[in-house]
């Protein structure tokens, strides 16, 4: 059995890839984009939590010498599997001893398989654009275009490097195409008997709040991954990722959250209004690039590219730096 894992968060960059998983230093990671997976910030670690996973590095979070009394732990990412959602990350082979390592490290989360067919690489948006192709790729469960989808699965290999990963995105496009014929019974949601892709999926939902908020420093690692791919895989990042304010991400069976009420404005104000009320009661950001409370932040890297991530932020989430 071949064994993969789908990064989304940290483990897109190569940096944090090292020190978290060491033995993957020079493992090739392949861009690719899930369907069906929602990328959240909506895992939890607390002070606690944070100092014992660094181990001998003591740049916890330490929030008393910095102002931040308040704060107990931090917010990092987390993803949940929900019909028309897609996501961006990196698919990395791995053997079954890694698969253990990455149990172990991934405390607080659950290995879940992804099925073959909803997995497609990445393609720039400069190349779909230049070909009058969508930006993103079509679903298993969308009616499909052949002709499309076969350009755009023949762009997607151009450049892929791993050849694991290879026959990762033929199995799967084989399978597309399986099930998107009328004469086939075949069922998308089958897998492989020879390849299992894997995706750590938090055991519990939490918001990003106040006192466990989003921290610039964790994002700057995975921006710093986004961007070694590409400008335009960083801006698909952004898109597609979920619960940057404090804005409604759970739902009626996960925790309380007390965003009830920013939904109500939401539908009696103008969005203006109700994202200037999100800025001011429920902020969920914080920049600590000077004092990183992030583990494995790289305040080096940060400080030095830190005008150019929060421009591409400001695209996105335009309100995030009125403090």
């Amino acid at each position: 059995m071949k064994h993969f894992v789908f990064g989304y968060g940290s483990l897109i960059c190569p940096q944090s890839r090292a020190i978290t998983a060491p033995t993957l230093q020079d493992a090739i990671a392949e861009p690719v984009v899930i369907d069906k997976i929602e990328r959240t910030w909506s895992a939890r670690v607390t002070k606690k939590q944070a100092r014992s996973n660094a181990g001998e590095d003591s740049r916890g979070p330490s929030s008393a010498s910095n102002g931040r009394d308040h704060i107990r732990g931090w917010t990092p990412m987390g993803v949940r599997f929900r019909h028309g959602a897609k996501c961006n990350g990196v698919l990395i082979h791995v053997d079954e001893k890694e698969l253990m390592r990455f149990d172990v490290r991934e405390g607080g989360y659950v290995r879940q398989m992804i099925e073959l067919a909803d997995i497609h690489g990445h393609v720039d948006s400069d190349k779909l654009i230049d070909e009058s192709m969508p930006l993103w790729p079509t679903s298993s469960m969308e009616v499909v275009d052949d002709d499309v989808s076969s350009f755009r699965e023949k762009l997607a290999l151009e450049d892929v490097k791993c050849s694991e990963c290879r026959r990762v995105f033929q199995k799967a496009s084989e399978m597309r195409r399986q099930s998107s014929s009328t004469s086939s019974e075949c069922d998308s949601s089958q897998g492989s008997d020879d390849i299992a892709v894997w995706v750590y999926v938090q055991s519990e939902n939490f918001p990003a709040e106040r006192s466990f908020p989003i921290t610039q420093s964790y994002l700057d690692i995975i921006m710093r991954g986004c961007l070694s791919i590409s400008h335009d895989f960083a801006r698909r990042f952004l898109e597609t990722t979920h619960g940057w304010w404090h804005d409604g991400l759970l739902d009626e069976k996960d925790h309380e959250t007390g965003t009830e009420q920013i939904l109500e404005d939401e539908q009696k104000t103008d969005i203006g209004k109700n994202e200037r009320r999100s800025i001011e009661n429920h902020h969920t950001w914080v920049n600590d690039r000077h004092a990183p409370m992030y583990v494995r932040a790289d305040s080096e890297y940060s400080l030095e590219n830190g005008e150019e991530i929060d421009e591409l932020i400001k695209e996105h989430h335009p309100h995030a730096f009125q403090r």
